[in-house]
Order: structure tokens, then C-alpha cells, then sequence
């Protein structure tokens, strides 16, 4: 039987675990860009992975472009006003706070991080570009997904992470098949996302709390699996096809399309390791949080 005073800790332990979770994700945002952006080494191996998504982009254009024209100012609120009115008719107005400013709070730090807080040193690498990271449109998928996770009832939370998930790699990767960002863009948008998910569990109360069904349980189990596998099979195929780049960056790199190519599929294989890592890692504590009594 748990007494008061084993509440009181699990409480304290979650929300120390939802800071430091938050914590790790901004510090792999700062970590992102002062790699791919802040060197040479990286901005050699995001050029050629820049370079080899062309690699089937004809055939994946064709899905690419529907994805990347769903995100507007008009989809950002009619998201807002869906999580919001989910958590309204659950009578949770904290939640509804909350999943507001996931996603105000997510778009926000990224306009900001991108135009004013991070550069991009000019290396003579590809095109003087302005810097581009995060993601403006993977940010929108992350957080409005991310919203939801948090919004939904406990049994509907590992089916809207498995898919939320999916929508936001989606997002990312097409926004890498059309050109329009770097691999690091898309990875920091998410981990973006990511901080205003977990940080906001921490000021969680009982108004958030929901019932514990075992069937959720195994639910969430599965779900947390299936992120796992995702990871560790994703981390693999992006070490496999990444190796050459890391070996070659200041060589071959940006004249091999084969190691272009390899670049830009590791890249893409990261892609689902950070999605999978944020949407279950966030299934796990939401699902830990709402439990608190």
C-alpha cells in the first residue's frame, strides 16, 4: 500500500525526470548546432547529405509536397483550438493551458533560436546561407502532435504518440527531400518540441490525473517497445550509413554521390531515432504524470 509519504516522492521523482528530460533535450539542440553548424566538419557532411537527397526525389517529391503544404498560420491555430477544446471537454483547464503552450511555447523558441540567438559561420561550404535551424514546419508537426499526446484521455496516449511520431519524421524528411532544410534542422525542431513537453509535466497537478487501466498499461508498453526497436534500428542504419561521411568530410565527400547518397539516408535514419526517442520518452512520463495522486 502506498502511504502519503511515498506519493509525495514518486511526485518529486517524476517531475525531476521530466526537468532533466527537458534539460537533455536543449542541450542537444545547442549541441546540434555548434556541430553542424558551428563546423566545418559538419557543415561539410549536412552539404552532403544536402547534395545526395536528390536520390529519388522524383518519386518522393510526389508525397513530400502534400505534407510539407499542410503546415500554415491557419493550421497552427485550428491545432491550437483542437487540443485546447479536447482539454476543455475532459474539465481540465490546466491541460488546456498546457497544451497551448507546447505549441505556442515550441514555434516561438524556434523563430527565435533561428533568427536570433544562432548564426551560421560561412566555411565556403555549398551556399552562404542564413541559418536555418530548427525546422519552422517540423517544429509545427512535433508540437501540435506532441499537444495532442498530451491532450487525449490515458487509453488513446500510445496510439497518438506511435502516430504523432510518424506524422512528425514525415514532416521532417520531406522537408530534406524537397531541399528546404539540413538533417540538423529537422533533429532540433524536434528535441524543441520535445523540451516543451516534458517541462510543462513538471507544474502538472491533480487536475491532469486520470484513471490507470491495466489495458492501458500494456498499451503503453507496447508502444514504448516499438519506440525502442525504432531507436536502436534507426541509430544503426544511420552509424552504417553515416561512417563514410565522418571518415571522408574533408576528402571525397562532396564528389562521391555514393557517400552523398549513404549521407543523406543515415540522415534520414536519425530522423526516426530523435522522433521515436522524443514521442516515447514523453509517452512515457505523461502517461507517469497523469498517474500521480
Amino acid at each position: 500500500m502506498t502511504t502519503r509519504s511515498d506519493a509525495r516522492t514518486n511526485k518529486t521523482a517524476i517531475r525531476i525526470a521530466a526537468l532533466l528530460c527537458a534539460l537533455l533535450w536543449a542541450v542537444g539542440v545547442y549541441v546540434l548546432w555548434r556541430f553542424f553548424v558551428g563546423t566545418k566538419m559538419g557543415q561539410t557532411i549536412e552539404e552532403a547529405a544536402f547534395l545526395g537527397s536528390v536520390y529519388g526525389r522524383s518519386k518522393l517529391w510526389t508525397l513530400a509536397e502534400p505534407i510539407l503544404s499542410l503546415v500554415s498560420g491557419l493550421y497552427v491555430v485550428v491545432a491550437i483550438v483542437v487540443v485546447a477544446a479536447i482539454a476543455l471537454m475532459r474539465k481540465r483547464l490546466l491541460l488546456a493551458a498546457q497544451v497551448v503552450t507546447i505549441i505556442v511555447g515550441a514555434n516561438v523558441t524556434t523563430q527565435i533560436v533561428k533568427r536570433y540567438l544562432f548564426d551560421r559561420p560561412e566555411f565556403d561550404v555549398g551556399w552562404a546561407l542564413s541559418n536555418s535551424l530548427p525546422s519552422g514546419h517540423t517544429t509545427v508537426a512535433a508540437s501540435t502532435s506532441l499537444a495532442l499526446l498530451i491532450a487525449v484521455p490515458r487509453r488513446f496516449r500510445p496510439f497518438v504518440a506511435l502516430l504523432g511520431a510518424g506524422y512528425t519524421a514525415a514532416m521532417g524528411v520531406s522537408t530534406l527531400v524537397g531541399q528546404w532544410h539540413r538533417p540538423s534542422d529537422v533533429y532540433a525542431a524536434i528535441l524543441v518540441a520535445g523540451v516543451w513537453a516534458t517541462l510543462v509535466t513538471v507544474f502538472s497537478t491533480s487536475s491532469t490525473h486520470d484513471s490507470d487501466p491495466r489495458r492501458t498499461r500494456t498499451w503503453t508498453a507496447a508502444a514504448t517497445i516499438v519506440f525502442g526497436l525504432v531507436a536502436v534500428i534507426g541509430a544503426l542504419a544511420a552509424v552504417w550509413f553515416l561512417r563514410g561521411a565522418f571518415q571522408h568530410w574533408d576528402t571525397t565527400l562532396l564528389t562521391s554521390s555514393e557517400l552523398q547518397r549513404n549521407a543523406y539516408i543515415g540522415s534520414v535514419a536519425a530522423v526516426g531515432v530523435v522522433s521515436a526517442l522524443v514521442f516515447g520518452t514523453t509517452l512515457v512520463i505523461r502517461q507517469a504524470v497523469a498517474r500521480m495522486r
